[in-house]
């Protein structure tokens, strides 16, 4: 009698879609607590500008903000992806579970060093990127979420 008679699991998609949706939750919290948090350091520093350079650093504050919290997201993401395949891996011993958790870790590490907050405290930081720099992460986002979909089920 060590097994429980009635054990309830979740539907494998309704399970992907919760992570997911509580990777992205965690990502954007996170993202914007910090790009909050290091923009108030900045906002400090330029009270004393004119307006028309407050609005031009509010839409670069923006911009920064939103880099950021994209690139917390995909963080998370990989994160996720990292967790489910070196459970994967545990259990099959697979070269190909292997060659795709390689693959997501050298994601995660290209994710990290492209963190603006990073950049910004090693001094690499010289511009506040554009919504076109932008939109490739964004893009990558899209696509971590249907391989952590995929991967799920």
């Amino acid at each position: 009698m060590s097994e429980i008679p009635y054990k309830q699991t979740m539907d494998p998609k309704t399970k992907a879609i919760a992570t997911i949706v509580v990777l992205l939750v965690i990502g954007t919290i996170v993202g914007l607590v910090i790009s909050y948090i290091s923009t108030e350091y900045v906002g400090q520093r330029v009270e004393n500008l004119n307006r028309n350079l407050q609005q031009y650093i509010q839409a670069l504050r923006d911009m920064y903000m939103l880099h950021t919290t994209i690139i917390c997201i995909n963080i998370f993401l990989l994160l996720g992806l990292v967790g489910i395949y070196t459970d994967t891996f545990r259990k099959t011993k697979s070269s190909f579970i292997f060659g795709l958790l390689l693959f997501v870790s050298v994601l995660l590490v290209q994710a990290i060093i492209s963190f603006p907050v990073l950049q910004a405290s090693l001094g690499f930081l010289r511009y506040i990127p554009s919504l076109f720099e932008i939109l490739p992460n964004l893009f990558e986002t899209i696509a971590l979420i249907i391989l952590l979909y995929l991967s799920m089920e």
